[in-house]
């Protein structure tokens, strides 16, 4: 059985988050199986509901074809390796090249006080 002595003080918190996020980890975690190598597996559908990203606290998008939770909002991508999301901010890459920059306008000229 599973219990909060057995597991990261980070992961007793979403353990305790509720049954139904216990058992989607469970299966997850059984459904693996002994040849599960690189990012191959894909996520559990069950676990998009529970994960959220750490850094936005907004929903993922799971992307089936390149094996990753995609946050839009900030153009970043968690990898889903053998079927567990890997959550580390500094484990995601970036999806977009440049993000937008916040009142940008574009000028001819140089910068200065209008006249």
């Amino acid at each position: 059985m599973l219990s909060d002595r057995n597991v990261a003080p980070g992961a007793a918190a979403m353990l305790r988050g509720g049954r139904g996020a216990v058992a989607a980890l469970r299966r997850a975690a059984g459904s693996r199986g002994a040849g599960g190598h690189g990012r191959g597996q894909a996520l559990e559908p069950s676990l998009l509901r529970f994960l959220v990203c750490p850094l936005s606290k907004r929903p993922l998008r799971y992307d089936e074809s390149t094996n990753e939770l995609i946050n839009e909002e900030l153009g970043i991508a968690y990898p889903v390796i053998d079927g567990i999301p890997n959550m580390i901010p500094e484990a995601a890459r970036t999806t977009r090249k440049k993000p937008p920059a916040d009142g940008s306008k574009e000028t001819s000229g140089p910068a200065g006080p209008e006249q």
